[in-house]
């Protein structure tokens, strides 16, 4: 009488509907490899990121004046697509940077810097599952979340040598992404609106932009080039224009990626300043740049 009963039951178990799981290749449609923001989007899909920055820059009126700035800075991402269209993210950045001064004077913090939040509203794509075309509307705002650093005497550190602005700085952009086989590409442009700080200060608004295309010749790797640009008006102290800084500035970003295992895609390459015109005695130096991204 039992095995009847045990037969029953377990095709009743066999024909139970479960939640299934997939790759975020499955379930996007594309083995593109992308790194963190130029994903395709899906309902349900959870991306996390690590990303390491290192950099340096010399600014002032003239070279008798000018700072030197360093930083070594970590962020910790997180973006999830509650709907197919919307991606919700936010960015803490962990920063460690140095100023010296022509004086050979030198400050130095760390901490948590200014946390960012986004929201991408993907608002055409030419068909729902493997699209080749996606066109999106950004927009989020960086939060004033990092602490005013102090000295040894309990005195605020330069505003150089601060992690973050003090200030709530919206921005807004549009991007597109298209995809063709081995090749992949992306157009974006965001503009940046600062407002006042600490000591009164407020960055110029600024407009960012990326020109990007990708080869992907094998599942597991690809190369990446950018062009990355920054335009970025005059800033101001209590009312007051600061031209130094201000201007235009272009960057060439190779980069290449690898995934060694499914949902993990590994991201390392360097931005080099190749146009500069921005006011003032400034010289950037290279961004290295490294990356960790999964998907859950």
């Amino acid at each position: 009488m039992w095995k009847p009963c045990l037969a029953l039951a377990a095709a009743l178990l066999l024909l139970t509907p479960v939640k299934a799981s997939a790759c975020a290749t499955c379930a996007c449609g594309d083995p593109t490899l992308t790194s963190m923001g130029t994903e395709q989007p899906f309902a349900g899909r959870l991306r996390l990121a690590s990303t390491m920055r290192a950099w340096g820059i010399t600014s002032g009126a003239s070279q008798d004046s000018a700072i030197s700035l360093r930083e070594l800075r970590m962020d910790v991402s997180a973006a999830y697509v509650p709907l197919p269209w919307l991606t919700l993210a936010v960015t803490v950045p962990l920063q460690t940077r140095t100023v010296r001064e022509v004086s050979l004077a030198r400050e130095r913090g760390w901490g948590i810097g200014d946390v960012e939040v986004s929201a991408r509203a993907t608002f055409f794509r030419d068909r729902n599952f493997a699209p080749n075309h996606l066109f999106s509307l950004i927009a989020g705002a960086e939060l004033p979340t990092a602490r005013t650093l102090k000295d040894t005497q309990g005195r605020p550190l330069s505003l150089d040598a601060q992690l973050g602005s003090g200030s709530v700085d919206p921005f807004a952009g549009v991007a597109y992404t298209g995809f063709q086989d081995a090749w992949s590409f992306l157009v974006s442009a965001t503009g940046y609106l600062p407002t006042r700080g600490r000591e009164d200060f407020r960055g110029g608004a600024s407009l960012r932009g990326t020109l990007a295309a990708q080869y992907q010749p094998k599942a597991r790797w690809a190369l990446r080039l950018a062009a990355d640009t920054r335009l970025e008006g005059n800033s101001d102290t209590l009312g007051v224009a600061e031209t130094e800084g201000s201007g235009f500035i272009g960057f060439l970003s190779p980069d290449v990626l690898f995934s060694p295992t499914t949902d993990m895609v590994i991201q390392a390459g360097v931005r080099v300043p190749v146009l500069n015109r921005l006011n003032g005695y400034v010289r950037q130096t290279p961004i290295l740049q490294a990356a960790l991204v999964y998907d859950l």
